[in-house]
């Protein structure tokens, strides 16, 4: 984590097969990341770290539940990150999704993400 830029609230939109999502993330100066998008019910938490001059990467989980609180799985998603600006950054992500016993069920990668900044410095 050396990236300051990345510290602070995004907003952002993913490409699901062609259908944009949109969500919010969150990067903690100390490292720790807060994801939702409205494709899923939970939020998810994780890390992030920079990997060069203008990338980084984050991972995060997500619990997941049936309609009635019962744990049936997690996915375990994943973005690389280049900023465009210092108030922009895309990238790209992919997740995968596993039982509740750790078995890997499915996965995708290369779904393109894009992220604006906001909130009260902006």
């Amino acid at each position: 984590m050396s990236d300051a830029r990345l510290a602070g609230t995004w907003t952002t939109q993913l490409d699901d097969d062609g259908k944009a999502v949109p969500g919010l993330v969150s990067f903690a100066a100390d490292g720790g990341v807060v994801s939702t998008q409205l494709n899923t019910k939970n939020i998810g938490l994780g890390t992030w770290r920079s990997t060069g001059p203008d990338t980084f990467e984050y991972s995060f989980h997500i619990l997941a539940a049936d309609p009635e609180g019962k744990h049936v799985g997690e996915a375990h998603v994943r973005v690389e990150g280049e900023f465009v600006s210092e108030s922009r950054w895309q990238g790209t992500g992919g997740a995968d999704f596993y039982d509740p016993q750790g078995s890997k069920l499915r996965g995708h990668s290369g779904s393109k993400v894009t992220a604006d900044k906001f909130g009260i410095d902006q």
